[in-house]
């Protein structure tokens, strides 16, 4: 089947920036025609998407991105077909949203002493959806004029290792896992050659991890070594842009097959 997909895509319900219909009309242009929309702790987007990819004749397979912590690392579990009405994943999302929220305020806290007062009342403005994390942050120092755009944020102030950064709270890992079975769905390593955890992945495979996001620009260079850790661990090999905003990631840009589609529902049955 002649389709081009984009498993990973982020709108303005976590840290993406356009709406659900501008981001599936976006997509839509550059000749995608299935997508997951795959928001950081949430399925807000599922209330609206399902009737416009309807509309526009896409395919949209239901996703999530849980932000989980393994020994202090920031593990990021996609999650595809999953129940997103289950009561027991929207509970855990919940407590979930909560952690964010402490997180963010533990990063306000580092700037202000470095002499970057910003207001969590302000931060919040800027996220539209649930799942407030460090681009609200960013974009609250660029609207003060602390710093001129979100990277340079990040960059000096917010990525792992500088002084606003504050370490991952989350889910553990397996717990991540388990609920994303649990309600039905496969659970995916996001991006692991940005999350540098390639030592935990026998453990995620023990814990029912079905794929490893080989195709993604974060994992360019390396494509090669992780079609051989999918080989070896007998995983899906899936992919997406990790799409966020105009400016970071192009949409489009991968050529992505059906195939991967077709494998991750082979391991429904």
């Amino acid at each position: 089947m002649n389709k081009n997909i984009d498993l990973h895509l982020h709108t303005l319900h976590s840290d993406g920036m356009l709406t659900v219909e501008a981001l599936l009309k976006l997509a839509a242009s550059k000749n995608i025609s299935c997508v997951s929309i795959t928001d950081h702790d949430t399925f807000a987007a599922y209330a609206t998407a399902p009737q416009i990819a309807e509309s526009m004749g896409m395919e949209l397979i239901p996703g999530i991105e849980i932000s989980s912590v393994d020994k202090g690392r920031d593990i990021h579990i996609l999650g595809y077909f999953c129940d997103i009405q289950n009561a027991e994943f929207s509970a855990a999302l919940g407590i979930q949203h909560e952690r964010r929220k402490d997180r963010v305020r533990e990063s306000l806290g580092k700037l202000r002493k470095l002499g970057i007062d910003i207001e969590y009342s302000l931060v919040e403005q800027f996220c539209t959806g649930v799942s407030i994390g460090r681009p609200h942050i960013a974009l609250a120092m660029v609207t003060m004029g602390h710093i001129r755009t979100i990277s340079e944020a990040f960059d000096r102030y917010l990525k792992e290792g500088a002084p606003a950064y504050s370490p991952p709270i989350g889910m553990a890992s397996e717990e991540a896992i388990s609920l994303i079975k649990k309600t039905g769905g496969l659970a995916v390593m996001a991006h692991p050659e940005y999350t540098k955890a390639d030592d935990l992945i026998p453990k995620l495979v023990e814990w029912g991890i079905e794929g490893i996001e080989v195709y993604n620009y974060k994992t360019a260079k390396n494509i090669k070594k992780y079609k051989k850790i999918a080989q070896k661990y007998g995983l899906v090999e899936t992919g997406g842009s990790d799409f966020h905003y105009e400016g970071t990631t192009l949409l489009g840009e991968q050529h992505l097959p059906y195939s991967i589609v077709e494998n991750l529902r082979a391991r429904l049955s």
